[in-house]
């Protein structure tokens, strides 16, 4: 308890300008030891010089006990030059030399599991930026510092990564790599577009690069299709295999791919349009797709009227049953509807007796994801 200043207010920064020894110096340094969120550690200022006093005073407690708990900041410097290099060679084992080529650096990051090599080795180099800053030994990595922070945000806005961000950093270095990035037209605090944004199109067009086009769309149309994918799972599976197809089609033609992925993302963000159905394509159609997906192929006309017809006795039902106050914190009541669903298919000889209680299943997780539109509808 004397360790962690049981009874102090949480503070950062303790300044020793007098003599002290044993337990005043143990209980005057514990005051910067108290634990808070985002705190990961405490800085002891030695302006009288007692530093040796505190080795004499930790002795009396067991080695294992006080493992780690003073550390002389000095030490962290080839932590630092070490964490700073382990960064730098994941882009020049790559061949860039130069990191100020932002682009370059980003499109090396398109692999996922190089982005999660880059967190790491990023968060530990800004981590002992953080201890050191604002110390002038850290003066010669800030450049790289803010590189790296550009690099960062500009890799997760274009793979929609939500990995790829800084929270977890000190407010030093947050601050210095937020400036940055504010510098060179870019809000931290914005999220990448969507293709759903008017200016989309606007805005991926402004790109010169055509690879870069290529990548924006097809990760834009990624993330939408991963965000909306249980309102609708039958329909963005398929529009997740086109897009796979599109991929491998037109693999490193970059002119061509733009334009199929420019074809592509103006259709999808349409959505599911009306068909011959005649089911609506926001409500009824996602359960009409998952029952086509269950049945395992292209259904006959006589049958897919069958379809039609029990997906709309459904889904009035499932819209009464989820209208209940708490009907998705009531695992009883699920369970009833996903019972009544199975009878309610094999009344009507849907989908084979093993494939039943799956479409249920799927029946009542699409019901979660269109809650609001089903209670609205």
């Amino acid at each position: 308890m004397l360790l962690v200043g049981f009874d102090a207010p949480v503070e950062q920064v303790m300044y020793l300008d007098r003599f002290m020894q044993g337990h005043e110096l143990l209980q005057a340094i514990a005051r910067v030891n108290r634990r808070y969120t985002g705190k990961t550690r405490g800085l002891v200022v030695d302006y009288f010089g007692v530093g040796d006093r505190l080795t004499e005073a930790l002795a009396m407690y067991s080695q294992d006990d006080i493992k780690g708990a003073l550390i002389n900041i000095k030490d962290e410097l080839p932590k630092l030059d070490d964490r700073h290099r382990r960064v730098m060679n994941l882009f020049s084992e790559r061949e860039i030399a130069d990191i100020s080529d932002v682009d370059a650096c980003v499109d090396v990051l398109r692999d996922v599991e190089l982005r999660a090599e880059f967190i790491n080795k990023f968060a530990e180099f800004a981590e002992s930026m953080d201890i050191i800053l604002p110390r002038p030994e850290a003066l010669p990595y800030i450049y790289d510092l803010k590189l790296f922070g550009f690099i960062n945000k500009a890799t997760a806005n274009r793979y929609r990564d939500s990995q790829l961000n800084i929270t977890g950093v000190g407010s030093k270095v947050k601050q210095l790599i937020d400036e940055h990035i504010i510098a060179q037209g870019v809000d931290p605090k914005v999220p990448p577009i969507s293709i759903l944004d008017k200016n989309f199109e606007k805005e991926v067009g402004a790109i010169k690069s055509k690879k870069t086009q290529a990548l924006e769309m097809e990760h834009a149309a990624r993330f939408h299709i991963e965000k909306h994918y249980n309102e609708d799972p039958a329909f963005y599976k398929k529009l997740s295999e086109r897009l796979k197809d599109i991929l491998d089609a037109f693999r490193d033609n970059w002119e061509a791919l733009a334009k199929e992925l420019e074809k592509f993302t103006q259709e999808t963000k349409k959505g599911r349009k009306e068909d011959q159905t005649g089911l609506d394509p926001k409500i009824q159609a996602p359960f009409l797709g998952i029952l086509i997906d269950e049945f395992g192929r292209k259904p006959e006309e006589r049958k897919m009227k069958d379809f039609c017809e029990a997906v709309v006795d459904i889904v009035d039902h499932i819209r009464q049953e989820i209208k209940v106050v708490d009907f998705w914190r009531n695992r009883h009541a699920q369970n009833i509807l996903r019972t009544w669903i199975i009878n309610e298919v094999d009344d009507r000889n849907l989908v084979p007796f093993d494939k039943q209680g799956k479409l249920a299943d799927r029946f009542v997780e699409l019901a979660k994801a269109l809650h609001l539109r089903l209670i609205r509808s």
